[in-house]
């Protein structure tokens, strides 16, 4: 019985110790990270196109950055991923190895993959056969969009690309039912491929009628405006996307959807435009935060199709510590035509500015004209009268200047093609606007002032690069001097959007006690490298250069001034939140070369 018992007793202190066992075999080995990653024998594809088709992730340059766990068995997948890549692009014998280097405790390991290319399969013959009556401009613009090359490489990615740019090509020259047969011969062995494509157009459609649904205050004269197609016009699915864009741009509607309706008997093709109104009356709300004008708010309230005609009103108030304002506005589309405003704007201001202090009363009749997408071109005539109450002063006119009264003709255009308004990564910024003040038109000052400002963007991998040049003229004439000028419309520089290596209008023309007086002649640039950090927080390497000068046309660029400097950016829902630290390089006596400064939205 004894004997018995201590078996059982045995017996149970074994199974207590089973899951200790079972556990501590299944305890996770220590996970081994990518140190490197390496690619030798690519001399067709680059690293970038290969690292960005597999699932093995390289590790970044940033320290701070964890370092990807290592998993074999993902990396013996990527071969055969690479393995594809290079099948695309021609390189049917192309081999893919790798070798791993661990390093002493196996805690990480470099990767370097070896690749074989081999010799490409060259295209020896390229056949393009287009049936039917299709019209010589349609065969012309089918040649154009073939990637395909005759004794170049051939890659079976241009050949499906191609096939889809000539469905693309015929769904927007009126051919909905067009076919494309592409064949493709390749021979592995010899190193060749013939290609034949034949594309049969079919029948040529046009605009049936277009039906709208779903508006309910926006009449249909509103929206009929805005089609850029009619009936008996050539099909184009292309006409249909722009039209769905001129619709919904008005800002009167939260959704359009255009379907189309294919009719064989009549080859013709109805469109069913379906809208969802947005409400007519919005009120938007804000607040923020900057180095230079501390807090600052702002309110507006906005009423679309202001008694009809598709007019947009809007009342709204912004504030800070160095400027209020308020300001009403009225915007009637289609004064000239199609793609024109013509904006009434009554605008009151104040101002506590370093260079001076003021009200201000303007009134703007502007022409809008919008030429592309991108290209638009506006004339505006404007009345101001300010009540200056103190100024920094320089000639006896000044001094006299408490109240302005201008009368000013402008005109220019804006030029935007950038992939992103709030914090852009690829595109071009093009702005001129030409101003006129005439003592005939009742101003009080004659002068021309005309500026000018490009700025560009571009990325490369994760890092942005953008820079932005500046440059204006005042050009007084008559009796009118240089500093007869009104202070409000001089330039100034220095601050978060424009010299970061000086306070806020401080940089150029200053009166004995370091206030600025503004000036004539300007040139700013700014050179920006912008890069991710961690998740939302992004970091910005930045040169910025410029002056005022006090004369017309007397931009000397042994005076200009250099900044360097780092800052950060943290990206949230209405544009990433900055803080940059500026340095100024060649600095005057009158500042510290360290500026700092906090705002919303990038610099440029």
């Amino acid at each position: 019985m004894n004997r018995l018992l201590s078996k059982l007793l045995i017996f149970l202190f074994v199974l207590t110790l089973l899951p200790v066992s079972i556990l501590l075999a299944a305890e996770k080995e220590p996970e081994i990270k990518i140190s490197d990653l390496e690619i030798k024998g690519n001399n067709t594809i680059s690293d970038g196109e290969i690292k960005n088709s597999v699932s093995t992730e390289s590790p970044s340059i940033k320290p701070w950055v964890d370092k990807p766990v290592f998993d074999e068995q993902v990396l013996d997948n990527d071969m055969a991923r690479i393995k594809e890549l290079y099948d695309s692009h021609g390189f049917y014998d192309a081999s893919v190895d790798y070798k791993l280097d661990y390093s002493d405790n196996r805690r990480s390991v470099k990767i370097r993959i070896d690749i074989k290319e081999g010799e490409p399969i060259i295209l020896r013959n390229l056949e393009i056969n287009v049936v039917g009556e299709a019209k010589p401009e349609l065969k012309k613009k089918i040649l154009k969009v073939i990637d395909l090359k005759v004794d170049k490489r051939f890659s079976s990615n241009k050949f499906q690309d191609s096939k889809a740019k000539i469905k693309n090509i015929l769904s927007k020259e009126g051919y909905p039912r067009g076919s494309v047969d592409a064949q493709a011969r390749v021979n592995r062995r010899l190193k060749w491929a013939d290609t034949k494509i034949t594309v049969d157009p079919g029948e040529l459609y046009r605009f049936g009628q277009a039906h709208i649904s779903g508006n309910e205050k926006i009449s249909k004269g509103i929206i009929r405006r805005e089609i850029i197609y009619h009936e008996g016009q050539i099909y184009s699915v292309q006409l249909i996307s722009d039209t769905q864009s001129n619709i919904f741009e008005t800002g009167f509607f939260k959704s359009v959807t255009i379907d189309s309706s294919l009719n064989e008997d009549s080859r013709t093709v109805d469109t069913f435009i379906r809208l969802t109104e947005r409400k007519s009356g919005t009120v938007k709300t804000g607040i923020g935060f900057g180095t230079e004008d501390l807090l600052r708010g702002q309110i507006t309230w906005t009423q679309r199709n202001f008694f009809g005609g598709g007019r947009v009103f809007q009342v709204g108030g912004k504030f800070s510590f160095i400027t209020q304002r308020v300001q009403t506005s009225i915007k009637q589309p289609y004064v000239l035509g199609s793609n024109s405003d013509y904006k009434g704007i009554l605008n009151f201001q104040r101002d506590d500015l370093p260079g001076y202090k003021g009200k201000s009363l303007n009134i703007t009749n502007r022409f809008d004209k919008r030429i592309s997408r991108e290209l638009n071109a506006y004339t505006a005539f404007d009345l101001i009268y300010a009540k200056i109450d103190s100024q920094t002063t320089l000639t006896p006119l000044e001094q006299s200047q408490q109240n302005v009264y201008l009368t000013t003709i402008s005109s220019g255009f804006d030029y935007i093609n950038t992939d992103n308004v709030l914090n852009p990564s690829n595109g071009i910024v093009s702005l001129l606007d030409v101003e006129a003040s005439l003592e005939q038109l009742g101003s009080d000052v004659d002068y021309f002032k005309t500026v000018f400002e490009i700025r560009g963007y571009k990325k490369f991998g994760d890092i942005v690069f953008a820079k932005r040049f500046k440059i204006g003229i005042i050009d007084a004439f008559g009796g009118t001097g240089d500093f007869d000028v009104p202070i409000f419309k001089r330039f100034f520089a220095g601050g978060s959007a424009s010299m970061r290596g000086y306070p806020f209008q401080k940089l150029g023309p200053l009166n004995d006690q370091g206030d600025p007086l503004g000036g004539s002649s300007l040139l700013v640039g700014n050179l920006e490298a912008r890069f991710p950090l961690f998740k939302d927080l992004g970091g910005v390497a930045f040169m910025d250069y410029g002056n005022v000068f006090s004369k017309s046309y007397d931009i000397k660029l042994n005076d200009l001034k250099y900044a360097a400097g780092i800052g950060f950016r943290y990206n949230t829902l209405v544009g990433p939140v900055r803080l940059d630290l500026g340095y100024a390089l060649n600095p005057d006596d009158n500042f510290k070369r360290y500026q700092i400064f906090i705002s919303v939205g990038q610099a440029f």
